[in-house]
């Protein structure tokens, strides 16, 4: 046939080109979800029965439940720590959350997650909060890594206007924080911003392009307060459905809870409507713990731990968080591996392929073994924090083993200085709720199992969620009184894990303290200082753009 070599060479050209395809496709999607301010006992896999967390619990159920995942005790740090996979001492931004009009950003010499990947062939798409920095157009997200951004540049908005008000020194000032790419988006003024950004990740999932793997960062605003005089809001039938919560700002937040956990729903159900699921990796944490005494307080709970939001006592700094995908072999189990939210940015590189020796040097460590194959962590401490402009709370952890000679095995905390004024140093109990039970059949029905189930032809059975549950559950006795720091507290988080007992001038512990003192130090000495806060309360004025947050230099050098 004399057409034949010509017809063999294009098959050949396809076969190629099909080759190619799936190549690209063999790097997993990659989709990660950060609630805000969220408390450990928020979500109900952890034991809580007062709010319902059907979609979230089906994603840990199905997945691993990381018990042991340690973040920054506010938003800016933590973010920080997630976009470069190094400790916020070492960006110089291990200081407070950003302002609206301050002149600070992530330095623009760290690449960021969305850059890694990006390199690596990904789709890089950004929805709702960045929080590191915008006052300059080169420090926002869609110059950072990412393809495309909706979202707010701020620490937070209300719900509904999106608006951000600032106090300056003389007068209150505010307007839009709202903005799809570089442009202000006023159009969804008086949408739910949950559902405004469930429905862009929907969005973008539904129109992604398979030849590429997709990264997708979707950074709620819930459940963080919202704006001064707006600070919670939800659906008002959404709230109804709390009614056996007596607290009305605690009923209020549960429904903004409730929002937040449809929302995983709708986007693990997207990704397996496009059977992109089946090729995916879904991580769910929160920045940290919720705020209860100071900052904008949003009714949340870190029961049964100490402490809150800005501190690094555990509620500060442990927070709810699950990963799923079929990579993994261990799944429906509960980790209690060491994990620091740094760790994310060479994990996620290296199941994508990525060779970590490409990344330089991190803090941040491949955990990819340990969370497919229950590996034993290669992480051994956690710096928490070091805050070298106020005397308040540094913190580390470290996780001792039989053969270390500096004290006993076990999981040991050092925290350094004092707390901010008017934090909580105690463990806040809920309030007394009407008594309902935990619905295991919502779990099963909801969303989130229901696309996983498709993938994964498994179905979690109900003795299983009440074992995951129960492992992932801590208990602390109640205590006649904590221990207070003031200087140097040292706690047994194996078994202290609410931190009551003090053991620092104990001298059964005596070498244990030491060795945590030591390393305490030794990363004192590799600190980059903060960068100076500068407030441009005039130049920033949202006034002068048309009653919107916009970047007000033009040009990022300082």
């Amino acid at each position: 046939m004399a057409g034949q070599p010509w017809v063999l060479f294009f098959m050949f050209l396809i076969f190629q080109s099909e080759t190619k395809l799936i190549k690209s496709q063999s790097k997993p999607n990659i989709i990660f979800i950060v609630a805000d301010d969220m408390g450990w006992n928020d979500v109900s896999f952890h034991g809580s029965d007062q709010i319902p967390t059907p979609n979230i619990d089906a994603l840990a159920y199905n997945g691993v439940i990381l018990n042991n995942h340690y973040v920054q005790p506010i938003c800016t740090p933590t973010r920080a720590a997630l976009m470069t996979g190094k400790y916020p001492i070492h960006t110089g931004m291990q200081g407070s959350p950003l302002s609206a009009s301050e002149r600070r950003t992530l330095p623009l010499n760290e690449k960021t997650i969305a850059d890694r990947l990006k390199q690596l062939g990904y789709s890089t798409r950004m929805v709702g909060k960045w929080h590191l920095g915008h006052y300059s157009f080169d420090c926002t997200p869609v110059r950072r890594g990412f393809d495309s951004h909706l979202g707010y540049y701020n620490g937070f908005i209300s719900y509904y206007d999106h608006l951000l008000e600032d106090q300056g020194d003389n007068d209150t000032y505010g307007g839009l924080d709202f903005r799809r790419n570089l442009e202000p988006a006023w159009e969804y003024q008086g949408k739910y911003a949950t559902d405004v950004f469930t429905e862009e990740a929907v969005k973008v999932i539904k129109n992604h392009d398979k030849k590429k793997p997709l990264f997708l960062y979707l950074a709620h605003l819930a459940v963080h307060a919202g704006n001064q005089g707006k600070w919670l809001e939800a659906p008002q039938k959404i709230v109804d459905k709390f009614r056996h919560i007596p607290d009305a700002n605690r009923r209020t937040y549960a429904a903004m809870v409730s929002k937040l956990d449809d929302s995983v729903g709708e986007v693990l159900k997207a990704l397996q409507e496009t059977e992109l699921l089946s090729n995916s990796i879904i991580v769910f944490l929160s920045d940290n713990g919720s705020p209860l005494n100071i900052g904008y307080t949003n009714w949340g709970n870190n029961q049964p731990f100490r402490g809150e939001k800005f501190t690094v006592w555990e509620g500060g700094v442990r927070t709810a968080a699950a990963v799923w995908s079929p990579l993994i072999q261990n799944t429906s189990s509960v980790s209690k591996q060491f994990m620091h939210v740094t760790d994310w940015l060479p994990t996620l590189y290296s199941a994508a392929g990525g060779k970590l020796k490409d990344l330089g040097k991190l803090d941040g460590i491949n955990m990819w073994p340990t969370i497919t194959e229950n590996k034993e962590s290669p992480r051994k401490e956690i710096l928490l924090n070091i805050n070298e402009r106020r005397n308040y709370y540094g913190g580390l952890v470290v996780k001792k083993s039989t053969n270390d000679a500096n004290g006993k095995p076990g999981t040991y905390k050092i925290i350094v200085g004092k707390a901010p004024d008017g934090a909580e140093n105690g463990i806040r109990t809920l309030q007394d709720s009407l008594p309902i039970s935990y619905n295991i059949s919502n779990v099963l029905l909801s969303n989130a199992n229901e696309a996983l189930r498709q993938v994964t032809k498994k179905q979690v059975d109900e003795n299983l969620v009440v074992k995951l549950r129960a492992e992932s559950k801590f208990v602390c006795a109640p205590a006649e009184k904590l221990s207070e720091c003031q200087t140097f507290c040292l706690f047994d988080l194996i078994n202290d894990p609410c931190e009551q007992t003090d053991l620092f001038t104990s001298n059964d512990y005596t070498a244990i303290a030491t060795y945590m003192q030591g390393l305490y130090s030794t990363y004192n000495s590799t600190l980059v200082p903060q960068v100076p806060v500068i407030f441009d309360e005039a130049d920033a004025d949202p006034r002068k753009y048309n009653f919107t947050w916009t970047p007000w230099i033009s040009s990022s050098v300082m």
